[in-house]
């Protein structure tokens, strides 16, 4: 994977859609070096249109990123509820990279759910979290999974606090 020159897209020319389990489970077990994990809402970035860099990319129609959301965790807070969501995935073809389609699929999961915040988990042998945190994200301290330590990083949507 090294030696693989990534053709770009740019999500200004793709579109968010809904996509159901089955295309999700696909798409991500077989591009995120994780796999795929249950998730309650799932999002992928379609190419409209090539333009620019991306004329080797793609064809319209393509999908080319994926991304899945867990359902509503709810607590109170200062007596009212609050729901937190869990951004468990997101992916790309492993040969596309596709500038801005992090921050698209966010926003369409935002404007459709209207969480009071996303948490992830960034695996700091992989990422610096830097993709979340221009998103936003703060990181909120480290959870231990076994083997390895996680970054937790939230966006805090609405102040609960």
């Amino acid at each position: 994977m090294d030696n693989l020159k990534l053709r770009t897209v740019y999500a200004r020319n793709c579109e968010v859609r809904r996509i159901d389990k089955a295309a999700a489970a696909e798409f991500i077990g077989r591009c995120h070096r994780m796999g795929y994990t249950t998730g309650r809402y799932h999002y992928a970035l379609f190419v409209r249109r090539r333009t620019g860099a991306s004329e080797a990319g793609p064809d319209a129609g393509s999908m080319v990123a994926s991304a899945s959301f867990s359902q509503a965790r709810k607590w109170l807070k200062n007596g009212r509820e609050v729901r937190s969501y869990e951004w468990i995935r997101y992916c790309s073809l492993p040969d596309v990279r596709v500038v801005g389609g992090m921050g698209k699929i966010l926003e369409e999961f935002i404007s459709q759910v209207r969480p009071d915040d996303v948490m992830t988990y960034t695996d700091p042998r992989w990422s610096d979290g830097d993709a979340y945190k221009a998103l936003g994200f703060v990181p909120e301290g480290e959870k231990d999974f076994g083997d390895f330590k996680s970054v937790k990083m939230r966006l805090k949507l609405t102040d609960y606090e």
